[in-house]
């Protein structure tokens, strides 16, 4: 992940320089304008900028400004003196992810800079591939997809809890409803299993100057950049259990007060919360708040394991050696039926992020035309399920492209993006398997 700092300071430039590179797997580049920092902007591809408003030369809402309109895919979080507050605000409002006031303390920078960082690993698993992660014919499918249609149509701020285990694709749902909105809403996600708790508090809510020993100046939180747009609040399970109070009144009265704060701010969003925990069993371990459950659980969407949707593997299956054959430029041109079986009995603990992962692995490594049985992981093609699949692949398959076709009155445009397959792909399977439009 590379960082790039912006600043005309030599000293803040340095010691965020190490504080940064106390991070894993980070490189940091810095440069002393705007000019120098758009260049290495255009010519490399930079995660995160820190950028100080007022540079020499072009300034850092200038900066802000070029990488927007640049469509450069850098996240940005902006420092400023404390009497510039406004002009912070504004930066957010142009799409600036963060910012803090000069002079900054070492904790508040690093709770800032963690949370960014968190956000980015998040957005980096939903590439272009994986956006289409949320493919399929299932029932499940189809209601979530449907459920979702309508969030977006009604337009309401209300809340929604996806619960679903890891690799089963909530990023992928809440990046949905955000890219929904077409970019009108701002979408501001706070990963509270990236964060501390003891900074759960200060990062959402901000706080006043002298709240706590380092609060040197007053800070915005999350609630102010996300109201009247869209907060995310992935892993809600590992949230603080005071903090979840407090986050319940907000829910409840729409009103929230800075820590050390005595003013009541209004706030009111779109609330999508997520995790990977059972939350009743958590409530029952006291872990997480009865009432905060309910209080998110308008709109419930539950994302089923792979297991539970058997009839999408070979959809999703078709999709990855698709996509990863033109990047990869394998000659693979598809699979035996044998081998699509096991795939389809396996039991996919890791989910759709595992199937893609091995399909991925399969066609790097493999120089044939079609994936065989001997290109599957041994734990694949040596597992025997204790619950035999009672259904066969071809017939699953054949029935799931019958019925979409049928549910388009035979057209192939339509039918075949519901399936997220080529119009190639699906006249060939209807080709394979014999069907054909029933004439009346």
């Amino acid at each position: 992940m590379k960082i790039l700092i912006i600043d005309d300071e030599i000293s803040i430039r340095h010691s965020l320089k190490i504080q940064l590179l106390k991070l894993k797997n980070v490189q940091v580049l810095t440069a002393e304008s705007g000019e120098k920092g758009m260049e290495i902007l255009r010519n490399d591809h930079i995660d995160l900028a820190i950028v100080d408003i007022r540079l020499p030369g072009i300034s850092g809402l200038d900066v802000l400004t070029k990488i927007n309109e640049s469509k450069i895919n850098t996240l940005v979080i902006m420092i400023t003196f404390m009497n510039e507050v406004k002009l912070a605000v504004k930066a957010m409002k142009m799409g600036a992810y963060d910012y803090f006031t000069k002079p900054f303390s070492i904790k508040e920078v690093s709770a800032s800079i963690e949370n960014v960082l968190g956000f980015i690993e998040k957005r980096a698993s939903i590439s272009t591939l994986e956006e289409n992660l949320f493919i399929g014919s299932s029932k499940q499918v189809h209601l979530i997809k449907e459920t979702i249609a309508r969030i977006v149509q009604s337009r309401h701020n209300t809340n929604i809890l996806i619960q679903g285990k890891s690799g089963t694709g909530k990023e992928v749902i809440a990046n949905f409803i955000k890219q929904s909105f077409q970019g009108d809403k701002e979408f501001v996600v706070l990963n509270c299993a990236a964060i501390p708790k003891t900074l759960q508090e200060s990062e959402l809510f901000g706080y006043e100057k002298g709240a706590f020993t380092e609060a040197r100046n007053p800070k915005a939180g999350l609630l102010d950049k996300a109201n009247k747009g869209l907060l995310f609040l992935d892993e809600i399970g590992d949230m603080d259990l005071e903090l979840q109070a407090k986050l319940l009144r907000v829910l409840e009265n729409k009103k929230y007060r800075r820590v050390g704060g005595i003013q009541e701010l209004d706030f009111d969003a779109l609330i999508i919360a997520a995790t990977n925990k059972d939350l009743q069993a958590e409530i029952a371990k006291g872990h997480f708040r009865m009432d905060l459950f309910f209080r998110l659980n308008i709109i419930p969407i539950y994302l089923p394991p792979l297991r539970e949707r058997r009839e999408d593997i070979p959809l999703l299956v078709d999709y990855f050696i698709s996509f990863y054959k033109e990047r990869i430029k394998s000659p693979i041109m598809g699979i035996r039926d044998d081998a699509m079986q096991l795939l389809v009995n396996y039991e996919w603990l890791g989910n759709v992020r595992e199937l893609k992962n091995t399909i991925e692995r399969i066609i790097l490594l493999s120089p044939k035309n079609y994936i065989d049985v001997t290109d599957l992981p041994d734990e694949i093609i040596n597992n025997r399920s204790d619950e035999p699949i009672s259904w066969t692949l071809e017939n699953n398959e054949r029935k799931v492209i019958v019925d979409c076709l049928e549910k388009y009155n035979y057209n192939i445009s339509r039918a075949a993006d519901e399936l997220a397959v080529t119009r190639t792909t699906l006249r060939n399977k209807m080709q394979r398997y014999g069907i054909v439009k029933n004439k009346k």
